[in-house]
């Protein structure tokens, strides 16, 4: 049998050692994970980014001077003739998220005046010829007396400024928001009208048009010159579409994304984006033989080359 030189047992044997070193990393485990590259792919509008292009949207903040009781970001609108109140809302029934919400009230309504509104307004950038999808969670109270209730006295609606400008005049279309009248001090009343107070969710489309900047408006109407008050609870106002900004990519961990409660994670990448994909156990063995079978083959290949010494 013919002897092996010092030289040829050093290669073959640092080969061997090599391929079985990488073997047993595979097969163990060691490496879990490869990862998928999308080039140049294209999400459908907004997709994955549902920004709320509203401010203060849950009128938290709050301005240190108080601001006539109005949330930060958000400005006020009457039309006279009546007692007129904006108020930081923290009584726990009548918040629904966080611990504030926007409290309007009219009450005192001059003689023989009709349609007193107090309303709150906000303006934000949009993008022209885009659909936007607003949400807006709403309370709707009254003293008047059950028999008397849900009668149309008392309304909520919302309307739109293309221009921008902040001008109740330039609001075309006010759209009902269709609330149940409610009694106005809810569980703290006398039976049988301790009855908690409770939020109801309005849901609208806004086209924009050729408009690029558009002002929202929250209205709450009282019709006749009675005596009685009513009050006027909004929070969690939203408003999503294909012009809002689009936020981080998130991790595909199966969280929630702590920026937005609630809300599923998207598991589609934005452009360019990077995605771990686990490989099987059984897909890690066979590589792993596959590289000990390869590498027994150079080893014998090196061992019956007939030019070393």
């Amino acid at each position: 049998m013919m002897k092996l030189s010092a030289q040829r047992n050093k290669i073959l044997a640092t080969v061997l050692l090599t391929f079985l070193i990488l073997s047993t990393f595979l097969i163990s485990g060691f490496t879990v994970a490869t990862f998928d590259k999308t080039i140049e792919r294209e999400l459908p509008p907004n997709q994955g980014s549902a920004v709320n292009l509203i401010r203060n949207p849950g009128f938290e903040e709050r301005d240190p001077n108080g601001n006539n009781g109005v949330a930060l970001h958000w400005l006020p609108y009457s039309n006279g003739q009546a007692w007129f109140g904006w108020y930081d809302e923290t009584w726990v029934e009548a918040v629904r998220t966080g611990k504030r919400a926007q409290l309007m009230e009219i009450f005192q309504v001059e003689p023989n005046i009709l349609d007193r509104v107090i309303a709150i307004h906000q303006t934000v950038d949009v993008t022209a010829n885009s659909t936007y999808s607003l949400t807006i969670n709403a309370i709707m109270r009254s003293q008047t007396q059950a028999a008397d209730r849900n009668k149309h006295e008392f309304e909520m609606h919302w309307g739109v400024d293309f221009s921008g400008q902040g001008n109740y005049d330039n609001v075309e279309t006010w759209v009902l928001m269709p609330l149940t009248e409610q009694f106005r001090l809810g569980s703290t009343g006398e039976y049988p009208e301790d009855i908690p107070l409770f939020y109801e969710t309005v849901t609208g489309t806004i086209q924009t048009g050729g408009s690029n900047r558009i002002t929202l408006f929250i209205r709450g109407l009282k019709k006749f010159p009675t005596g009685t008050e009513v009050n006027f609870d909004v929070d969690d106002v939203s408003l999503i579409g294909a012009g809002a900004a689009p936020q981080p990519l998130v991790p595909t961990t199966g969280q929630t994304n702590p920026a937005a409660p609630n809300q599923p994670t998207s598991n589609l990448p934005a452009s360019g984006a990077i995605l771990p994909r686990n490989i099987s156990g059984g897909a890690l063995a066979i590589s792993g033989l596959v590289l000990i079978a390869l590498g027994v083959s150079a080893a014998v290949g090196l061992f019956n080359r007939k030019d070393w010494p």
